[in-house]
This record gives C-alpha cells, sequence and structure tokens, in this order.
C-alpha cells in the first residue's frame, strides 16, 4: 500500500480533468449559497441551495459542508447548522466541494454581508491567496509554502493593525497562530485529505511537520501532476485568544480590533491547484464563477 499511496499523490490528466470538473460542480454550488446568504438565509437553507445547484445528497458530496454565519466561522469544522437565520447577517464561511466520477473539490469562500472593513480584509486575503498560489509549482517544498503563508498572514495582522508589533516578532513569537492555526493546504484526490502527504518514499516512512507547524497534512516536495489545497485563514477563536492572553503573547493584539471583529468569525479562501513544472493550473478559479 505504502507503494500505491506515495504515487498516487501524481494525478494523471485524467485524474486532474475530473478535478476540473468537481470544482465546475462546486462553483455552481457556491454561486447558489452566496445568493441565499444574500437573501438573509440560515446555515441550512444555504446548504440545501449549495446541493441543489451541485444536484448531489450530502451523501454524495466529498464531506459535509461547513456553513458558518457570523461568530460560527471562527470553528474551522462547524456542522451545526442552524435552521433559523440569526437576528443579524454579517459573514458567511462556506467550505463546501462536490464529487465527479469519485474524485473531489475542496473549495471554501468567505461573504461579507454588508461592513466595508471585513469586506476588506476579505479582499486582501484572497489577494494574499493568489499570490501564495503564484509560489506553487513542481520543485517546491511545501513546508516552504507552510513558513511563507504563515509569515504573509502576519504581516496582513499587522497591516488589519489586528496586531501591534514587528512582522519578524509576529512570526519568532508565534502570535500567528492564534489567528492561522491550521495547515496551508494538502493533497486532493479520490479522497479529500488525499493519503501519502507526508510520505517519505515507495517504502513508507514520513517526512517531519517543521517547526512550529503541527498540524500540516503535507511535507513533501511538489511534483507535476500533485493536486494541491491552498487555504490561507485568519480566525479569531475564543479559546486561542485566550491563551494568547494569559501567556504574554496578548501584549501584540490589538484588543480593540479583535473586539470589532470578533463577530464576524474569520475567513477563509481555499482553491484546488494542479501543480504544473513551471506553476499550477487552479481548478477552482478556471471553473465559471471561480
Amino acid at each position: 500500500m505504502a507503494r500505491l499511496d506515495f504515487d498516487r499523490a501524481a494525478k494523471s490528466p485524467y485524474e486532474i480533468e475530473c478535478l476540473r470538473e468537481a470544482n465546475r460542480i462546486g462553483m455552481r454550488g457556491h454561486a447558489a449559497a452566496e445568493a441565499v446568504f444574500r437573501a438573509r438565509g440560515s446555515e441550512f437553507a444555504v446548504e440545501l441551495a449549495f446541493m441543489a445547484a451541485c444536484g448531489q445528497r450530502e451523501q454524495e458530496l466529498p464531506y459535509n459542508p461547513i456553513i458558518a454565519l457570523n461568530e460560527h466561522a471562527a470553528v474551522l469544522h462547524y456542522q451545526v447548522l442552524e435552521t433559523q437565520p440569526p437576528a443579524r447577517h454579517r459573514s458567511l464561511l462556506i467550505d463546501a466541494g462536490a464529487s465527479f466520477a469519485g474524485f473531489a473539490s475542496d473549495i471554501t469562500r468567505t461573504y461579507s454581508f454588508e461592513d466595508t472593513d471585513f469586506r476588506d480584509l476579505i479582499l486582501a486575503m484572497d489577494q494574499l491567496q493568489l499570490g501564495l498560489c503564484a509560489e506553487v509549482r513542481a520543485g517546491v517544498d511545501w513546508a516552504d509554502i507552510q513558513r511563507m503563508a504563515y509569515r504573509r498572514i502576519g504581516a496582513l495582522l499587522c497591516e488589519a493593525d489586528v496586531l501591534r508589533s514587528s512582522v519578524d516578532e509576529a512570526v519568532e513569537s508565534g502570535v500567528v497562530s492564534a489567528f492561522f492555526p491550521h495547515g496551508i493546504g494538502h493533497l486532493l484526490g479520490l479522497q479529500v485529505h488525499d493519503v501519502g502527504g507526508r510520505q517519505r518514499s515507495h517504502e513508507g516512512g514520513e517526512i517531519p511537520r517543521p517547526e512550529g507547524h503541527p498540524y500540516l497534512r503535507l511535507t513533501r516536495v511538489l511534483q507535476e501532476g500533485f493536486v494541491v489545497t491552498m487555504e490561507p485563514g485568519l480566525y479569531f477563536i475564543d479559546s486561542l485568544l485566550t491563551s494568547a492572553r494569559s501567556n504574554g503573547l496578548g501584549r501584540q493584539i490589538n484588543w480593540t480590533r479583535v473586539e470589532a471583529l470578533a463577530p464576524f468569525g474569520g475567513i477563509r479562501i481555499e482553491d484546488n491547484l494542479a501543480v504544473t513544472r513551471g506553476g499550477c493550473a487552479n481548478l477552482t478559479r478556471a471553473a465559471p464563477g471561480g
């Protein structure tokens, strides 16, 4: 199995076309989901619209959608699906993919209902995400992409006045982890978190995660044909912020700014990338509505 798992990371042209179609279907669902959010629908109504547009039942989707309104977006794998709309719509984070011929898409988008400040923060994260996508090509160590993402998110937090420290201090102290606690992405294929992401060779073994990044699911050097997710995020998670207050990192945080942004929960932008020799093909942005 180790030999099969290792080689499954590189997808054939046929497999990439299946993943491309899964992205097309998924983006249809995302467009429908956004429309229901704009119409002040509930989390459950957003999910129903997503599934209807994809033409897939929940059990046919590659994973249960994460559909989080307002502060619920701070829960990374939120699954409650409130059936009643909130009193006020502030934000929507939807992490939802579709299936095609057994292959999965894994797409996340975040929207602001009317707040321009939060919308600007989403746009800044979107540009950051696109910049990270531009770094992807065969021969790049994915751990370097993780470190790059961590630093760029730290810089964004400083620019947005969430952190009041230098970027170097934010990165070296680890305070960025209070807002970006997960890995930047993973392999994608027949499984959403596809196999072999940390495998050292055909014989097995594991490539360790880089220090300070314990949740990274991919530690291999990228090869042509790999399909990966790119999913930077920043969140306002009570437990992590409470820890930052108590361990000394809180002195770098602008708590007034955090209090203003916490009702929006957080931001994640996620695309699916097919690695090529000289770069990557963004299967998500290439889909209609992407």
